[in-house]
């Protein structure tokens, strides 16, 4: 199980984060560099066993993915479903079918509040979407669970992973493997988001304050989709033949990455780091394909979301932010992780 391999990484979870200030400095709210934080292996520690809680009977949870065609979404549902479950409660789990769908997920909760959960754990397309639905929720009393990775600022509590340590690992991890020097491209998510904001920015940031001898060469947009991923990938190909690593904002595009350098006859030639350590990608890391993954551990946090919702429900203050962990995962170490 990943689980008990955790501890040593969630530590990383709760880094500081030096560039992130200058990420959405505006924003009241940013899970990133809050500072009411705790790691979720102290969640116990500090608020007791949740079997001893006192919850309620028949609890009904309601949860929105962001898709249900994404590894990674899925997993972050079984985690929420195997929790809920594990106490007593049942899970209902709606999603769009694509992540860019802001109407269609609103129209989602919107429909779910008329079923009277017990509570919401919601994972946003993006910051705003389901503002005035989780508004509603919260005038009846309905704790929100904000469940990685766009944020809700009106949530009870965000529970997931930074963001922008992600960026920082992918650039470090890639910059020790070219030896600090070579040409990279970034495939961003959803133009315009959190997630896909904070995971290259987080990337530039550390690039260009580190490592003065590797070069971005593009950052391009592929909505987190694999075929996307493979078209940029191999734009960014022909316009770069001798690139020397491509950064991908999520395992999908990473892995249409891999199609693209297959067909380029490049594989193996180009460095491939994906997010979110989907079995897919771990599949490929194994196949000596993909090269890493930064692993967000995505059944954890759902788990970890569902905890932290039957805490609110047992009247507990849990802090703003419940950090995940995230670690890079390649050849090297892709069996301990593995399930």
């Amino acid at each position: 199980m990943k689980r008990k391999l955790l501890s040593a990484i969630l530590a990383s979870a709760m880094t500081a984060t030096m560039f992130a200030g200058s990420v959405l400095a505006e924003e009241a709210f940013n899970p990133d560099v809050e500072t009411d934080k705790i790691a979720y292996e102290d969640l116990e520690a500090t608020f007791g066993p949740l079997d001893e809680l006192e919850l309620p009977e028949g609890i009904q949870m309601g949860g929105i993915l962001k898709n249900q065609a994404n590894e990674a979404w899925l997993s972050l549902g079984d985690g929420m479903t195997e929790m809920a479950e594990a106490h007593g409660a049942t899970m209902d789990i709606q999603a769009t079918r694509t992540e860019t769908d802001t109407a269609g997920q609103l129209s989602i909760m919107e429909t779910m509040l008329q079923n009277n959960y017990s509570a919401l754990v919601l994972a946003p397309l993006t910051n705003e979407c389901l503002d005035s639905a989780v508004a509603t929720a919260k005038e009846a009393g309905v704790p929100i669970v904000n469940a990685n990775c766009e944020y809700i600022a009106d949530a009870n509590v965000y529970v997931g992973g930074s963001q922008i340590d992600i960026g920082y690992k992918a650039a470090d991890y890639i910059a020790e493997k070219l030896g600090g020097k070579g040409t990279v491209a970034i495939i961003e998510g959803v133009a315009g988001t959190f997630t896909s904001i904070q995971r290259t920015n987080g990337f530039e940031e550390r690039i260009e304050a580190e490592y003065p001898d590797i070069t971005i060469v593009a950052s391009v947009p592929a909505d987190y989709e694999m075929e996307k991923g493979m078209n940029v990938a191999t734009d960014i190909l022909t316009q770069n033949p001798d690139i020397s690593a491509i950064y991908c904002c999520n395992d999908n595009m990473a892995l249409g990455a891999v199609e693209a350098l297959r067909a380029a006859d490049k594989m193996g030639d180009v460095i491939v780091t994906g997010v979110d350590g989907t079995g897919d990608a771990y599949k490929s890391i194994e196949a000596g394909e993909l090269t890493a993954t930064v692993d967000q551990f995505m059944s954890t946090n759902g788990a970890a979301a569902v905890e932290v919702a039957l805490r609110l429900m047992a009247g507990q203050e849990i802090p703003r932010v419940v950090a995940t962990p995230i670690e890079v995962v390649d050849a090297a170490n892709a069996a301990e992780f593995s399930n």
